[in-house]
């Protein structure tokens, strides 16, 4: 099978710089001359639909975000990922529709026409292995984030720590970290011929890799 290891989301190589996440000063300091990643309800912002949208992290349209959520280091520059989704698009705005995938678009008043909130689905062929794996992990952890905002242990309300990578009880101090979901995903070759699906509910043309979830252990 031909270039069978370049796969969207793998082998980009990302610096993730783990070891800085608890340096608040260098967190500042690569957020003040890095990128952020604005997500809205789950999509990133895009440029033309087909790259990832970066902005300054003096941009207004990160007014009323998110904590800033550190992705790693891209060519030595610091690239974040911001949770906007409390903001709502004015009315008129195209509409987001439910089902596997939402083929539309948001834009910004605060931006220019050709950045939008796009679906990560109808994009991630197009974008840079490296592109890809910044949007999935921003993507990630912004839904973590908005799904874990209470302490498991005893209730009460937890904050991010760690540059995003942790989230610390307010009251009885318990760490938490995002999920892991044991998972599988396997391309299924025979010379050059590969064994891929769909499902039933998918845009017409789109098929996938066989994947599915396994028990631990």
């Amino acid at each position: 099978m031909r270039i069978a290891e370049t796969v969207t989301f793998g082998g980009s190589g990302l610096d993730r710089a783990a070891e800085l996440r608890g340096d608040p000063e260098r967190m500042a300091a690569l957020l003040a001359e890095g990128l952020v990643l604005p997500i809205w309800r789950g999509k990133p912002l895009m440029r033309d639909g087909a790259a990832l949208g970066w902005v300054a992290a003096d941009s207004p349209v990160l007014a009323g975000g998110g904590a800033p959520i550190f992705l790693g280091r891209n060519e030595g520059r610091g690239c974040f990922a911001v949770d906007i989704s409390d903001w709502s698009p004015e009315a008129g705005a195209e509409a987001v529709q439910a089902g596997f995938f939402d083929p539309s678009f948001q834009t910004h008043p605060a931006l220019p026409e050709s950045l939008a909130f796009g679906e990560l689905r109808g994009a991630m062929l197009l974008l840079t292995p490296r592109e890809a794996e910044l949007a999935a992990t921003g993507k990630a952890l912004v839904q973590w984030h908005r799904s874990h905002g209470y302490c498991s242990a005893c209730g009460a309300v937890s904050a991010p720590a760690m540059a995003g990578w942790q989230r610390v009880c307010t009251v009885c101090a318990a760490h938490h970290f995002p999920r892991t979901d044991p998972v599988v995903i396997m391309l299924v070759t025979h010379g050059n011929r590969a064994l891929i699906g769909r499902s039933p509910g998918w845009p017409e043309g789109m098929y996938s890799c066989l994947a599915g979830f396994v028990e631990p252990g």
